[in-house]
């Protein structure tokens, strides 16, 4: 009797479940995708080891393109590579999927993971730090960081580099501190901590969900992979608290009336904590998102530039005539005006970013139903852009494999939707730092190449780049080598 009453519930419970997303599984029935166990969903077919499972993910979403839907327990996902499709979600739905809940223990309530009342708020009172004035001051700190590499290279000539990303990212945060704060790197213990922290975070994060039973908090909170997660994020707390208070001790000791110094990132939050506008905590969450972000996803991209330009000889070649028709003379350091008629280097730049996008994925939360014909996007689903594919497909790239610059002649840009292409995603929720990565990136790559030619050992290839997908994508098998070029 027991046993009968008991099966009772769980059918009473499932027909419950099932009636409120009845309009949920009604459009989802309607739209191709792999198929879906009770309980668990599609996510079993995603359980693979951290070495393929990027691969995985897109070899499944490139099967059933341009739209699949998939489960991830009774979690609808669908993904779509059509332009207009991307468009309409990227315009219609400002909040963030709840898969960036996995980034509360460190940043909460941030321009990446913020319920849309408040990252509305947040970014009207951050928007002020990036316009183009406050950007173009940070120029010359980036020629100084970029000259500390070229004089880490000259002790290193020759000799192969097989953590280079390593080396860059350092050089980045170093960078990131000394213009979106007031503090000096040097006075940061244990800064470059957090590059540590930051990647074995994204690891944990990326395990958690390729193992599909760690989805479930039970489980979860069992696991010894979750009291990891919980010293790791406690460290990089610390980290950032103790930027904070660094920048803390500045605002006493300097006079902060309008300057430029006075409207960067962390200097213009601690002003508005002041006059209450922004509490210390939201400082503390935003600092340590805009320090992970800012630096991070520079280095990759730097990385990954050179990486390409060491295989493709003959495109590393073109940009170094561009560097020396624009900067004739290697004593001088490059002014802001010179580095924007770099005008091949930022093709390449683009390029790069659209075969090997750095933030392969993008996805938001639909609270209303997107019409995207013949389908319906309906209210509850996450809603899912791969990068990765959008900026592959064939029906929009020609050779879309093919490493090609010219891609990004303004004649060119002009066939294309504008949404087929988005490195940094699109409309009102875009990446703020969009203007500030660029110009790190560019700065960085033309003064190592004004001054060496770089060499990618053992490639003949951008496909014999294996990749780690650890949120963002790095490469894990690049091997740098650099000769100083001869005047």
């Amino acid at each position: 009797m027991l046993i009968w009453i008991f099966v009772l519930c769980v059918i009473i419970i499932t027909i419950s479940v099932l009636w409120k997303k009845r309009w949920l599984l009604y459009h989802a029935w309607r739209i191709p995708g792999p198929v879906s166990v009770p309980l668990v969903g599609s996510a079993f077919l995603l359980s693979a080891t951290k070495d393929n499972f990027f691969d995985l993910i897109c070899g499944k979403l490139d099967s059933w393109r341009p739209v699949t839907k998939f489960w991830v327990g009774s979690q609808l996902y669908i993904a779509t590579t059509r332009p207009t499709d991307v468009e309409k979600i990227l315009t219609n739905c400002l909040n963030k999927s709840p898969f960036y809940e996995n980034f509360n223990d460190i940043m909460k309530d941030t321009l990446l993971t913020s319920k849309v009342s408040i990252w509305k708020e947040h970014r009207k009172m951050i928007n002020p730090s990036f316009n183009s004035k406050i950007l173009n001051s940070y120029h010359d700190i980036f020629v100084n960081y970029s000259k500390e590499m070229v004089k880490f290279l000259d002790d290193k000539e020759g000799v192969e580099q097989t953590d280079f990303l390593r080396v860059i990212w350092e050089k980045t945060f170093d960078a990131a501190l000394a213009t979106l704060t007031n503090v000096k790197p040097h006075v940061v213990k244990e800064r470059h901590r957090t590059i540590s922290i930051t990647v074995r975070f994204e690891e944990i994060l990326i395990q958690r969900f390729h193992s599909f039973w760690l989805l479930i908090d039970f489980f979860w909170k069992l696991s010894n992979l979750h009291k990891e997660h919980k010293v790791v994020c406690q460290t990089a707390h610390e980290i950032a608290e103790n930027i904070i208070a660094e920048e803390y001790k500045s605002y006493e000791s300097e006079d902060r009336n309008e300057t430029i110094e006075s409207k960067r990132f962390l200097p213009n939050l601690t002003n508005l904590n002041r006059t209450k506008q922004i509490t210390r905590e939201e400082i503390f969450e935003e600092t340590s998102f805009m320090m992970m972000a800012a630096s991070e996803t520079a280095a990759i991209t730097i990385n990954t530039v050179l990486t390409i330009l060491g295989i493709y000889s003959d495109i590393q070649e073109r940009v170094y005539e561009e560097l020396v028709s624009v900067l004739p003379n290697i004593e001088n350091s490059p002014t802001q005006e010179e580095i924007n008629r770099l005008d091949y280097l930022g093709r390449v730049v683009k390029e790069t970013l659209r075969l090997i996008t750095t933030i392969p994925f993008i996805l938001r939360y639909a609270d209303e139903d997107i019409k995207c014909d013949p389908y319906v996007f309906p209210a509850g689903s996450n809603l899912v852009v791969p990068l990765v594919l959008l900026h592959r497909d064939p029906q929009v790239w020609p050779d879309p494999e093919k490493f090609d610059p010219d891609r990004f002649l303004h004649e060119e840009v002009g066939k294309r939707h504008r949404c087929s292409y988005i490195p940094f995603s699109f409309g009102a929720r875009n990446c703020i730092g969009l203007k500030f990565g660029m110009m790190l990136v560019k700065v960085t790559v033309a003064t190592i190449l004004r001054n060496f030619k770089v060499r990618t050992v053992g490639m003949n290839s951008w496909k014999d780049i294996q990749w780690d997908y650890m949120v963002m994508l790095k490469t894990k098998n690049s091997r740098l080598r650099f000769e100083k070029r001869k005047f």
